[in-house]
């Protein structure tokens, strides 16, 4: 169902449901001015052309309001769908990992206890010390081979 602002003409389009069987207050997003808006039925179009003063006047309406919009570049109406957005996988992944390192990590620490990071600055030692023994030895390779 579309509606429109009385003050700036703005069309919206609303779910006639969310009118409520009485109708209810609604306010424009462009003006902020605000109305009451009735649920109409005047969606169902009669056969019968009828030439009351009224649908004159609306004619004339939406004469203007057609004049506006070829005047004016052309905006999509608001819609009230609200799109749900998909749960992401990798964050999920992210944080089953993390929660599984933390456990890790809190089972090991009761387990042996602050020995683990003796045990881990060790390897952590001893890894590096390692890579140092490669590179100077590729170094040395390379220095034979050039020379």
């Amino acid at each position: 169902m579309f509606i429109v602002c009385s003050n700036c003409e703005f069309k919206y389009l609303v779910n006639s449901a969310d009118l409520k069987p009485n109708g209810r207050m609604v306010e424009c997003a462009n003006c902020n001015h605000q109305w009451f808006q009735e649920l109409d039925d005047t969606d169902i179009t009669s056969s019968v052309p009828s030439t009351k003063k009224e649908e004159l006047d609306q004619n004339l309406k939406n004469n203007k309001q057609k004049e506006k919009l070829e005047k004016g570049p052309v905006r999509n109406l608001p819609s009230t769908v609200v799109r749900q957005e998909k749960p992401s996988v990798i964050n999920s992944t992210i944080v089953i990992i993390l929660a599984i390192v933390v456990i890790l990590a809190i089972w090991i620490y009761r387990s042996y206890g602050v020995n683990t990071f003796i045990i881990i600055d060790f390897y952590i030692r001893e890894f590096f010390f390692n890579l140092n023994l490669i590179i100077s030895d590729l170094a040395k390779i390379i220095h034979n081979t050039l020379n």
